[in-house]
């Protein structure tokens, strides 16, 4: 089969499918009559009845998750995505979750992030069904839909239906990711000082959200005379913060850029660059010394700040994002988002992350904790992909590690295999989220073919 030409012959249809897709704005509510809100359940049931008009088995496990399949024997293939996206924020050229296709660019929120390359993984799917052949293994495309959150739908699906001989999940980069490093999700709270004892009084202090994000937005609320020490501040930069006067207070507005928390270093924290000017001030003791551990802590994507810098020749290094912040009367709250490295020991990092967070009166709560995963290069499945792969394109690339996390953790074999590639935008959780065409039909190939080779 030429799967190259076919992949051109479907590019129509993946435009078209993908755009149905994007257009249900699959972000996560609360809503008691589905596991994570109607609009996700919209996205999975929209998924199934594709499959089921184009002739596939599919199976929904009580909303939390689903599939799509075909193929005979008892040995699954697994291919994992998902449907649900982050919100769709601010600064869009065109609506979030009205797909447009501008300069051979597909435009919408979870264009890249996942419903792209799901649909990609879909249709090479479909092709080999189209060209009749039969899997000798079950292809199995499973749908997950609290990716994006804490991943109780694909954890509910495990415990519902049988694990995958392996498998991969084309929500990172080719050319084979065989390697993600350990994820800690945490808040931290510092306690807050009733009396006031400064010339400048924090009303309050929000910002962020996700913690798998770079905050790009963070605000504050003072009583006092500052706009001297902002305008000093931000003399260098002027479009980076702004001051509004209120009543009795001054509300000032830091701006950053946003990125993925997995390469935290390529967004500016809107958080930590608000903290830097909120430890200038002449707050009261106990929120001054706040400002200044908060910011000290996480300045540095690297962990120095927390005393936990550290690398590998396998992951890289270590990597941490401040994500959220809220400061009340009762006190403060930060959300962190940690990656360390797979050969690190999970049990020493967070005690040492303990420790340096204690230092300074803050109390850690662990959230969410994914063990990092490791796959050998040599692993026979990773070197199937990595074959594929560099057959495909013409280059020698070899497998690579990441610090994002992806449902390849799921797996008892898996590993993460596109959609991107070295050099495709990385869009993902930004405005303008769009993935090019180009790279939807070289992956639609790249898929196709592994799936062949792979239940042949």
């Amino acid at each position: 089969m030429n799967f190259k030409q076919l992949s051109e012959d479907y590019l129509d249809s993946f435009v078209q499918q993908a755009g149905k897709l994007i257009s249900i704005p699959s972000v996560y509510t609360e809503d008691e009559g589905t596991p994570f809100g109607p609009s996700i359940q919209e996205a999975l049931s929209h998924m199934l009845a594709l499959g089921e008009k184009d002739g596939f088995v599919t199976k929904n496990i009580g909303g939390f998750a689903g599939h799509i399949e075909f193929g005979e024997g008892d040995e699954i293939i697994g291919v994992l995505g998902h449907l649900d996206v982050v919100p769709a924020g601010e600064g869009w050229t065109s609506p979030p979750f009205e797909p447009v296709v501008r300069n051979e660019r597909l435009y919408g929120r979870g264009a890249q992030d996942d419903k792209g390359p799901v649909m990609a993984a879909y249709m090479a799917m479909k092709m080999l069904k189209d060209q009749g052949f039969i899997p000798r293994k079950k292809i199995r495309l499973i749908l997950g839909t609290d990716e994006e959150r804490d991943w109780q739908g694909m954890a509910h699906y495990f415990e519902k239906e049988p694990m995958p001989a392996a498998g991969f999940t084309p929500d990172a980069s080719f050319p084979v990711i065989h390697a993600e490093k350990g994820l800690l999700d945490a808040y931290v709270t510092y306690p807050s000082e009733s009396r006031r004892g400064g010339e400048a009084a924090l009303l309050n202090v929000k910002g962020g959200g996700p913690l798998n994000m770079v905050p790009d937005e963070a605000e504050a609320e003072i009583s006092g005379d500052i706009r001297a020490a902002f305008e000093a501040y931000v003399k260098d930069d002027q479009e980076r913060a702004y001051l509004e006067e209120k009543e009795q207070s001054v509300r000032i507005v830091f701006k950053g850029r946003a990125a993925h928390a997995s390469r935290p270093e390529t967004g500016e924290n809107a958080l930590t660059d608000l903290l830097g000017f909120l430890k200038t001030l002449p707050l009261p003791a106990s929120e001054q010394a706040a400002a200044e551990h908060l910011h000290a802590s996480f300045k540095d994507t690297n962990g120095r700040g927390l005393g936990l810098e550290s690398s590998d020749d396998v992951s890289g290094p270590l990597t941490s994002n401040l994500g959220s912040l809220e400061k009340t009367n009762e006190g403060w709250k930060a959300g962190l988002n940690l990656r360390y490295p797979v050969t690190a020991d999970a049990d020493q990092v967070i005690r040492e992350l303990h420790t340096a967070l204690e230092r300074n009166e803050g109390k850690l709560e662990i959230y969410d904790h994914l063990a990092s995963i490791h796959l050998e290069k040599e692993d026979p499945f990773v070197q199937t992909l990595l074959t594929v792969y560099n057959d495909a394109t013409g280059e020698k690339a070899e497998a690579l590690s990441i610090g994002g996390a992806t449902y390849a953790r799921a797996l008892k074999t898996g590993v993460a295999f596109g959609a991107m590639f070295a050099d495709s935008p990385d869009t993902a959780h930004q405005a303008d989220e769009h993935v090019r065409l180009q790279d939807m039909v070289k992956a639609m190939e790249i898929y196709a073919e592994s799936l062949y080779r792979l239940t042949k």
